[in-house]
């Protein structure tokens, strides 16, 4: 099969189940690329380029890396491939390759599942030997792949393994589909090379280092291409001159103007080390604040409208530095120490804000003694017995003396194993920030999966709701957020099971996320559905001994919120000023809600549900630099904000499950309604219900109207992608 361009050149798309003998002799020069789009390609060197700087030069480094190849292939026995996603986007290849060259689709989960699949099936092709070569060393000597191709001929099973000097590999070259190379290798790291050598050492299997080279992936690493290319400066471990590189060269040149990148970067970028200097004083700012919290709640001095607002706008400032800065490898560090601080500030003082961490505590030292927390409200007489023992955790419960528990079954199994090890309040909440860093584990995971940096964590980490929601007031919406970041994790692997086992632990601790099921679900993949279900299946009846009182106080608190009646829906009560709109019934809000969600489970099913989805340029991945395989976030995303503007909780920490999305698709929309609540809650009108509630959010929802229009208007004058013949240029 054969792919061609407008250029007239024609690519052969190969098929492993075709296998042609006559490539036995030949050594594969596979290059793993990603089809060039601006946005997913080249993300972390954006900043210091835009996404379409980057992505041009990601072409750059692919015209250079194949001219290379095909220079090797020409005087050897080797042949250039490339190994592209996503399937569909051959067609951006055209014009780019070295005649010769021919294409074949990766496949596979993780990034070890892809390059074992993509040797299996280039080797299943016919080809006597493999090396797959990453798109970002364009500088790679051309001796080394000579080098390769020689090991490889020679008699004998071996790998070949080419060095990165940040702990990566350029280049791994086998003659069979070893897997062990692959398997448990902590990808993205500064180990993967030495776990690499040892996995092939136990295997057994003779290993062929070549010379250490260098990629390109970020601001520093590109300061180290450009003295390269432009000034000559050869890298300080090289062995041997780089390949020349001339369209790199070619592109550093024209974005420096016409004079070293050195000079140019003087005076136009940001040196990592500015980013990391303002990030201490911003993080000194917060750390601050966070300081003055505690002590606003035992006198006033700026009061907490005062540190909130203070807190909001230092947050922003650090998520615009992290998101147009370079940084380097300290920069995450002081962004997880400042984490670490802020929330060590909090967790001794009691809470302030909120006291439902008592009832977490309460609940857990119930179920110590036999007893459900179902079936008795704490001030119930037949818990007499458990109050002395735990007196300070009684007398801090709300809705003490009528209300059951409300928790589903995995929260209350979650209070039960954390007072087994501690019956107290300080304990809960320091188990509520453990549950965090298991949130930013996942979205650092599934930031290095989508090629984002990992430092955009910081947007989630320094978020100055979730310090004090859960810092302080230890919600257990920490566990929540924790599996949602979990089940997106296991969603973008295509883990079906680990997907519906984690979705149905967050429902199952709180029940908003079933939302998310329209988005994570795949037609046809009916496992993720069935672990979900038997996980609600399995958690009510492991409490069935309550009865019908197992639901809790659920009913009692839908009616005391007003979610029954609707004296809660902000936009129900906004429709019913309007004229002629006085007679817009509960009812009627309702069925136009299940409208929406009917409208965006749709969308949901006819994308990222169709097994033959993703497909490249959907504007949902196109607008936020999101890979197409990375499709469904944007429309997880859409339902969990769609929830809650048309439900309008009036708790900011219900808002906390929208920073994990906030956090890998950054939107000056969700900002906006996001620290709009956070800091609307702490100021005089957040008091009771009424006119105060309904002028609180209609400051609030103004607010986000405005940075909606806003948002549309800068991603129509911001984001204009290059055609095809701009980047190829």
């Amino acid at each position: 099969m054969t792919v061609g361009g407008p250029a007239g050149i024609s690519y052969t798309l190969l098929d492993p189940s075709q296998r042609n003998s006559a490539l036995g002799s030949k050594c594969a020069l596979a290059v793993m690329a990603k089809a060039p789009r601006p946005g997913q390609v080249k993300t972390r060197l954006s900043p210091p380029l835009t996404s379409e700087q980057a992505a041009a030069l990601n072409v750059c480094f692919l015209r250079d890396t194949t001219r290379s190849i095909a220079e090797v292939a020409a005087t050897s026995d080797a042949s250039g491939l490339v190994c592209y996603t996503p399937v569909g986007d051959e067609g951006l290849f055209d014009d780019l390759l070295p005649q010769g060259f021919v294409l074949i689709a990766q496949r596979g989960d993780g990034f070890g599942d892809r390059l074992l699949a993509a040797a299996d099936d280039i080797l299943a092709c016919g080809f006597g030997a493999v090396c797959l070569i990453d798109s970002d060393s364009p500088t790679v000597p051309t001796g080394a792949y000579r080098q390769a191709v020689a090991e490889l001929g020679r008699p004998g099973d071996r790998i070949v393994l080419g060095g990165s000097n940040d702990g990566g590999y350029y280049l791994i070259g086998l003659k069979k589909p070893h897997p062990e190379p692959f398997a448990e290798i902590h990808w993205s790291t500064s180990t993967v090379y030495e776990e690499t050598v040892s996995a092939i050492a136990r295997a057994k299997i003779e290993l062929v280092e070549l010379p250490i080279w260098y990629d390109v992936d970020d601001g520093e690493t590109l300061k180290l291409l450009q003295e390269e290319l432009l000034e000559g400066v050869t890298p300080p471990f090289a062995k041997a001159p780089g390949y020349p590189a001339p369209s790199s060269r070619e592109f550093l040149r024209e974005l420096a103007g016409g004079q070293p990148m050195t000079v140019a970067a003087q005076r136009r970028w940001a040196a990592p080390w500015q980013t990391n200097a303002a990030l201490v004083l911003i993080g000194a700012g917060l750390l601050l604040l966070t300081r003055q919290l505690i002590s606003e709640f035992d006198h006033f001095t700026i009061g907490l409208s005062g540190v909130s607002g203070w807190s909001a706008i230092l947050y922003l400032l650090a998520v615009a530095v992290i998101l147009t800065m370079p940084v380097n490898r300290f920069t995450f560090g002081i962004i997880l120490a400042f984490a670490v601080a802020f929330r060590l500030v909090t967790l001794l003082p009691a809470p302030h804000l909120s006291s439902d961490v008592y009832r977490y505590a309460w609940d857990g030292v119930v179920q110590h003694a036999h007893i459900s927390p179902y079936r008795y409200a704490p001030g119930d007489p037949a818990l007499t017995a458990l109050r002395a023992p735990n007196q300070d955790l009684f007398n801090h419960i709300n809705r003490r003396d009528y209300a059951r528990t409300i928790y589903p079954p995995a929260a209350e199994f979650l209070f039960y194993l954390i007072t087994f090890v501690r019956p107290t309040m300080t304990f809960m909440r320091g188990a509520m920030i453990a549950f965090e860093g298991l949130t930013l584990y996942a979205i650092v995971m599934l930031l290095r999966a989508l090629d984002l940096r990992r430092e955009q964590a910081l947007l989630y980490a320094w978020c100055p709701l979730l310090v004090w929601e859960i810092g302080s007031s230890g919600h257990v919406d920490s566990a929540v957020i924790a599996f949602v970041a979990l089940a997106l994790l296991a969603r973008y692997r295509e883990q079906a099971i680990l997907t519906g086992l984690f979705l149905g632990l967050a429902v199952m601790t709180k029940f908003y996320p079933l939302v998310l099921l329209p988005a994570l679900f795949r037609r046809g993949e009916y496992r993720m559905p069935a672990t979900l279900a038997a996980v609600i299946v399995f958690g009510y009846a492991c409490y069935s001994s309550a009865g019908i009182h197992v639901f809790g106080f659920l009913g009692g608190y839908a009616q005391e919120e007003g979610i029954e009646t609707g004296a809660r829906y902000f936009l129900l009560e906004l429709a019913q000023h309007a004229p002629g709109l006085q007679g817009v019934s509960t009812g009627m809000y309702v069925a136009f809600a299940a409208l929406v969600f009917a409208a965006l489970t749709a969308w949901c099913w006819h994308t990222c549900c169709n097994p033959a989805w993703p497909r490249p340029g959907r504007v949902q991945t196109r607008l936020f630099g999101l890979p197409a395989d990375a499709g469904f976030l944007v429309p997880a995303f859409s339902l969990a904000l769609a929830l809650m503007l048309l439900f309008s909780p009036h708790y900011p920490w219900y808002l906390a499950w929208l920073v994990p999305f906030l956090t890998i698709v950054p939107d000056l929309t969700v900002f906006a309604y996001v620290l709009g609540l956070f800091y609307l809650c702490t100021t005089a009108i957040a008091v009771g219900s009424g006119p105060l509630e309904f002028l609180l959010n209609k400051i609030l929802y103004a607010g986000v109207a405005v940075a909606f229009l806003l948002d549309v208007l800068l991603r129509r004058f911001k984001f204009v992608p290059r055609t095809q013949e701009t980047m190829n240029r």
